[in-house]
């Protein structure tokens, strides 16, 4: 049954490109006005508009998803994908202030890295659908595939159902557009990426990524949580999202536990464990530490977990002095691995192997049409499945964790 299942997703997503004949994306207020012509002529070249859009969507797409301005372009993939032609392309785009080198090819150390001009960024951002029948062939015939055999963390029938159920999600639009206004006092970037991921959402031109972490990056992903809760449907029915309470000092307590550091006190990590089991560790932090809310919480969380733990940082002193030995522990596995990011690498793996191999795996073998859009540590579900769902997390945490105390 889950064989016959899983063919049938793959052919529903190939039905689904199939029937693409222009792919929606951003267009800048710089590049407006030659986006009505179809080539430019530069450096004795004549280059197309559609490829200068094109690689131009697609860094501001990375920079909404990494919230860094910071690329890496390489040439192998610029040349399969844009032709013999590919440096003009990136030279045109530098010339007219797109994007500028922010640091040169070092042999053996590094490529070229390139950001984005901060107008481009923060300016108005409009719409292009781009019919370039030589992308669109790329894009139906590379695109599912290489998602599906990148990263081995999800097993590729889960990739196939998850990137199946995408195309299942609906959205009210109006609704959605009424609430994201209301944004335009924010950062022109938070605007923009949520305006995209709705226009794109109401299109169906869904888009995915799997990143070498287990995290699966989508349309989704990068929307506001009001709008993921008040405005999704699925085949037209209420939505509603199941998440794990405070996941990352979940995981890391995990992960203590299955090291059983010598340096980590065992009351210390007992009280650590119990808080986040229960979901009050940031509840815990708000009172212990005078912190305003749970946001400041969850942001003195993250500086503490994914930071560079600087001697004068007040949130790792707060963090200190609630659990300095777990703090002493988080110091010494990112010294031991002379990487500062490297705990919350292994933090989002330890989450996708829970989501992904033991959650949505046990969904799919109980009830295969439980639709599901993942966000990292939660799921999207049809409200209906909501108790089913609620029972396969709450027993899975348990299996993981409470059972180890």
């Amino acid at each position: 049954m889950v064989i016959e299942k899983n063919s049938l997703h793959f052919l529903m997503i190939k039905k689904e490109l199939k029937s693409k004949n222009s792919s929606l994306q951003f267009l800048p207020e710089k590049l407006e006005k030659i986006s009505k012509e179809k080539k430019i002529f530069f450096k004795n070249k004549n280059i197309k508009i559609s490829y200068l859009i094109d690689i131009t969507h697609n860094i501001l797409l990375k920079f909404y998803f990494k919230r860094d301005n910071s690329f890496n372009l390489n040439s192998i993939v610029l040349k399969e994908k844009y032709g013999h032609l590919y440096n003009y392309y990136i030279e045109w785009l530098i010339e007219n202030k797109i994007i500028r080198l922010k640091r040169n090819y070092l042999v053996g150390k590094n490529s070229r890295i390139y950001s984005l001009y901060e107008d481009i960024i923060n300016g108005n951002i409009y719409r292009y659908n781009n019919s370039d029948k030589i992308l669109l062939k790329k894009y139906k015939n590379r695109y599912y595939q290489y998602e599906i055999d990148n990263n081995e963390i999800i097993p590729k029938e889960i990739k196939n159902k998850l990137i199946s159920d995408l195309y299942s999600a609906n959205i009210e639009y109006d609704r959605s557009i009424f609430y994201i206004d209301s944004l335009k006092s924010e950062k022109n970037s938070i605007y923009n990426r949520n305006r995209y991921s709705v226009d794109a959402i109401s299109d169906k031109h869904i888009f995915y990524h799997f990143d070498h972490f287990g995290r699966m990056h989508s349309n989704f992903t990068i929307l506001k949580s009001f709008i993921r809760k008040n405005c999704l449907l699925i085949d037209g029915e209420e939505t509603c999202e199941i998440d794990i309470p405070n996941s990352q000092p979940l995981f890391l307590s995990k992960l203590l536990m299955e090291i059983d550091s010598k340096w980590v006190n065992k009351e210390e990590l007992s009280l650590f464990s119990k808080l986040v089991i229960n979901g009050n560790f940031y509840i815990y932090l708000v009172d212990k530490s005078n912190l305003k809310s749970r946001d400041e919480a969850k942001e003195m969380t993250y500086k503490v977990l994914f930071g560079k733990n600087h001697l004068n940082s007040k949130y790792d002193n707060k963090f200190i002095e609630l659990f300095p030995t777990i703090h002493h522990f988080i110091k010494l596995y990112k010294n031991d691995h002379n990487d500062y990011k490297i705990l919350s690498h292994t933090l989002q793996k330890m989450e996708s192997e829970f989501i992904f191999k033991e959650v949505i795996r046990e969904i799919m073998l109980l009830n295969l049409d439980i639709k599901i859009i993942t966000v990292h540590d939660s799921l999207i579900i049809q409200k209906k499945y909501k108790e089913i769902v609620k029972t396969i997390f709450d027993i899975k945490l348990s299996d993981n964790l409470i059972y180890r105390l």
